[in-house]
């Protein structure tokens, strides 16, 4: 495996910013995660390796240039845990989305009052299946 170039480190680090959400399609690794694992980037090693903290404990970074396959997800790491925030304080169902905003509104939550006003399918799509589509 060749290493990539500064400029391809630079173009990774753009798409992948740290928080970026991702979702595992495939990996050619026998403890990888099993595919649809949700996991959030941590960062672009010097390898143009993701470095990703898996949501179910693993820390198996992605190398894209080794076949590994992943979704990235519209939603920030901020806004998973807004979510995880309103829902924890049962103050609605989550499928009310006017009041779903309202507190996130009330909490600081603005990046998911913006999250669920500009994708609402997503939205939905996570609270019924636990991840985006």
């Amino acid at each position: 495996m060749r290493l990539p170039s500064k400029e391809q480190i630079e173009a990774l680090r753009k798409e992948y910013p740290a928080g970026t959400r991702i979702e595992l399609l495939a990996m050619a690794d026998e403890q990888a995660p099993p595919p649809g694992t949700l996991g959030t980037v941590i960062a672009v090693d010097d390898a143009g390796s993701l470095v990703t903290k898996w949501d179910n404990g693993s820390g198996l970074n992605v190398i894209l240039d080794a076949g590994d396959r992943i979704k990235k997800q519209i939603m920030t790491e901020d806004v998973f845990n807004a979510i995880q925030s309103v829902r924890a304080g049962g103050r609605s169902n989550m499928l009310d989305l006017p009041a779903v905003q309202r507190l996130a509104y009330e909490a600081g939550y603005y990046g998911l009052v913006l999250y669920i006003a500009d994708h609402p399918r997503e939205y939905f799509h996570f609270i019924l299946y636990g991840r985006e589509p």
